[in-house]
């Protein structure tokens, strides 16, 4: 992380951010490690970090993962990820290597899973950090043979552990970036976070520039870009012709080149929006891979969102974006950035969190293209 990245602001606008030290060390100091040992900072040697499985959590736990590799000089990190978030960690300072985690039975075949693990077995690692709470997360570093296995004491996995931390309830109401960081109160009071940051190549960028080129635009208009999808569920999703009214209504008063990106769940909800505009804009939807579609997001001008995987990477990029919230909480999942507006309306039935609504899907629908046009504008203008 440059000096300018890790000296940004936590910004005091947007629900989540700033806490207080004061409560921070509270809600940390309810957490209880078992065995009741603070860890040692030196003499690591191979230490493996277990990655979310999803891209937004991924990107809420780099922070932790960028102080954990300040706590242990000269430990030699490897992120263990799964294939879909894995080239997140590419690039990074703080890792040594990405090792990528085949799905296991019954999602994939036994034995290239089996062999995986033994290959993993043989290179002996002294410490595994584990960000998801699955119990399958802690099981896989036990057969792993890994002797210190950190992790919270959720989903019955706890005597897997080694420190196991409970308490984690007690951080249910801050941001995942903070809950992330908690597990570093195994070696003591945790660090005020960083703000998340995904390093890209200049070659990456220049790519991503001539993909956009090739689609129509030019340097001189703005790049603004729709991410229409969300994996967790429809719940999520704002409206298609919302997104499309949005989208129009700033290529006339900018110019602005429109590009549509997410993934491969994601080219149905694409393809209605570009079906409800006049002039189709450009959809990359599904046609990136990861890095790929980081590099576009590094790039655009604004990012116009859901709750979703791209607005945690786009808020990691730099990139000024509005994004609509409605079933989920802005304050424990929100964008850590300072770039960004955050539109809602109350509900009251708002969080609920669900994948799909069950009623009337009002959260959302209350959101208005005016709301969202307003909080575009103010980001185009400089937030």
């Amino acid at each position: 992380m440059s000096p300018s990245e890790a000296g940004r602001t936590l910004p005091p606008a947007v629900p989540g951010f700033q806490v207080r030290p004061d409560r921070l060390r509270e809600h940390y100091g309810r957490l209880r490690l078992s065995p009741p040992r603070i860890l040692p900072r030196t003499g690591w040697g191979n230490v493996l970090v277990r990655a979310p499985n999803w891209l937004g959590d991924a990107v809420m736990a780099l922070p932790a993962l960028s102080h954990l590799a300040d706590l242990l000089p000269g430990a030699r990190i490897s992120v263990l990820a799964v294939a879909r978030v894995a080239p997140l960690f590419w690039h990074r300072p703080e890792v040594a290597e990405v090792i990528t985690y085949p799905p296991r039975p019954p999602s994939g075949p036994l034995g290239p899973w089996l062999q995986a693990l033994a290959r993993l077995r043989r290179r002996h690692f002294d410490l595994a950090v584990l960000f998801p709470n699955s119990f399958e997360s802690a099981f896989t570093v036990w057969l792993l043979g890994v002797p210190q296995r950190l992790g919270y004491a959720t989903d019955g996995r706890g005597l897997l552990l080694n420190p196991a931390l409970w308490g984690w309830r007690h951080l249910d109401r801050l941001h995942q970036v903070y809950r992330h960081l908690g597990l570093l109160a195994a070696w003591g009071e945790p660090p005020t976070p960083r703000l998340p940051h995904i390093p890209l190549e200049s070659g990456e960028r220049d790519r991503a520039r001539e993909m956009a080129a090739a689609g129509g635009w030019r340097p001189d208009r703005p790049l603004i870009g729709l991410s229409p999808g969300a994996a967790y569920g429809t719940a999520k999703q704002w409206p298609p012709e919302r997104f499309a009214a949005v989208a129009e209504a700033l290529r006339a008063e900018t110019g602005a080149h429109i590009v549509l990106l997410g993934g491969g769940g994601d080219v149905t909800a694409s393809r209605m929006v570009a079906g409800c505009m006049a002039a189709p804009p450009q959809d990359l939807t599904g046609r990136t891979d990861l890095r790929q579609a980081l590099a576009l997001s590094g790039c655009l001008d604004l990012l116009v969102t859901n709750d979703s995987g791209l607005m945690h990477a786009a808020a990691a990029l730099g990139t000024p974006l509005v994004a609509v919230f409605g079933p989920t909480d802005p304050i424990t999942t929100g964008p850590f950035t300072s770039q960004a507006d955050l539109v809602s309306e109350p509900a009251a039935c708002a969080p609920c969190l669900l994948r799909h609504c069950p009623t009337d899907h009002r959260c959302m629908l209350a959101v208005t293209p005016a709301a969202v046009l307003a909080a575009a504008r103010r980001q185009l203008e400089g937030g």
